[in-house]
């Protein structure tokens, strides 16, 4: 059975040189994991302050919401594609290129005046992007085999952590100009610094080079991966996109109030990437479960709740599943190719979960204007999750009958 271990084959025992530089090495692929973050959240509170800068502008109310939604659709567009340079030319030139890329692009609408130009430069960016997610999920795996559970429970966390931070620094920069939030690209440059110093390519490529798998790459088992990132992505953003919206329904009339508040729910989410860790070893169905009943439970407490408070405290279980879920399904695809192919995977698997991202504020736009609003949406969709769930429980006793030969 193919597993992230015999992928890696024995490693001999880390000297404390060593044990530091793969926490800086995983330090920084953390912190650039979080850039597509970066890429969507700081720009929220600058979307009024463009519209009115460029109102004069021919169709300028579809163009401008184009530079938040257009680098998760690339990333969704462009991975595959990513994932195959990864494997065919490296993980470290790959990595170098896109963090060049991401730091180019990202600044651009601090001179660029010509909203075409600033859409095309955003473009760019999502290709940047591809290669930031793809690499450094592969990378992940490539240095720290199963110990890859701490790397991503904390990459979860700190996703998390950044996600808030950088919406209250985005507003903040956004009362100074519509470019400020632009500025926080220039964080990316120190981070290109430390990768030049640090990220080498896995020692793992040489051996791959001589030995060579001839396996057809796994695309069953990456697609059974996709699809069910893909569903697991539309419910999990269902409440971080719209939640806000939820409080302001319940009474909350000020953004800064409703921001807080949903700063703080996301501790849970905190806890649950701990949860996760915790779960790590368990099968992939069980980590699934858990999280899926947590964020469905979650929604429907939500979607039920008659005050902002009521809100806030059902979120927390929602919360809680969804610091599970994105690691959990990142260490699944991770273990699902070998080496040579691994970059492939975790590109089909980018592909997927961005798709999910992108297409939940449409299925929850739907589903509202059918069952009669935004609180309807959100406990049905809790309830298609919670039987979802309970149809992988149920599909996980009937594997589990049934013993490979």
């Amino acid at each position: 059975m193919l597993t992230i271990d015999n992928i890696r084959g024995p490693r001999s025992p880390d000297t404390p040189l060593q044990s530091a530089r793969d926490s800086v090495k995983g330090t920084i692929l953390v912190l650039a994991l979080a850039l597509p973050i970066m890429a969507v959240v700081s720009l929220f509170a600058a979307i009024p302050k463009l519209a009115h800068h460029f109102s004069d502008v021919p169709n300028a109310a579809y163009l401008v919401p184009m530079i938040i939604t257009l680098p998760s659709l690339g990333i969704a567009l462009l991975s595959p594609a990513a994932g195959w340079l990864v494997d065919k030319l490296g993980r470290r030139p790959i990595f170098i290129a896109a963090l060049t890329l991401y730091a180019v692009t990202g600044l651009a609408p601090l001179v660029l005046n010509d909203l075409r130009y600033i859409i095309a430069s955003r473009a760019l960016l999502s290709a940047a992007e591809a290669g930031i997610v793809t690499v450094c999920n592969t990378l992940i795996a490539d240095y720290f085999g199963a110990n890859r559970y701490r790397w991503l429970a904390i990459q979860s966390a700190l996703g998390s952590v950044l996600g808030t931070v950088l919406i209250a620094l985005g507003g903040w920069l956004a009362d100074v100009s519509w470019r400020g939030p632009f500025s926080v690209y220039v964080a990316t440059i120190p981070l290109l610094i430390l990768a030049l110093i640090y990220i080498d390519e896995p020692a793992a490529r040489v051996r791959d080079q001589e030995e060579r798998s001839e396996r057809n790459f796994p695309w069953a088992i990456a697609l059974t991966i996709g699809v069910v990132s893909l569903i697991a992505s539309v419910f999990y953003y269902v409440e971080p996109i719209n939640i806000a919206s939820v409080f302001t329904q319940r009474g909350i009339s000020s953004s800064t109030q409703a921001g807080l508040i949903q700063a703080l729910t996301s501790i849970a989410y905190i806890a649950g990437a701990y949860l996760y860790k915790r779960l790590g070893n368990h099968p992939i169905t069980t980590q699934l479960i858990v999280a899926g009943g947590l964020i469905g439970i979650g929604m429907i407490g939500i979607g039920l709740s008659h005050t902002y408070l009521e809100a806030a405290l059902w979120a927390l279980p929602q919360q809680l599943g969804g610091g599970m879920v994105i690691p959990s399904l990142t260490a699944w695809a991770q273990g699902s190719a070998p080496f040579n192919q691994r970059g492939r995977a975790m590109g089909v698997w980018a592909t997927f979960f961005f798709a999910g991202l992108f297409l939940c504020p449409s299925v929850v736009t739907a589903t509202a204007s059918k069952a009669g609003g935004l609180s309807s949406a959100f406990w049905l969709l809790g309830l298609l999750t919670c039987a979802l769930t309970a149809v992988g429980l149920v599909a996980a006793q009937v594997v589990r009958r049934f013993p490979r030969t």
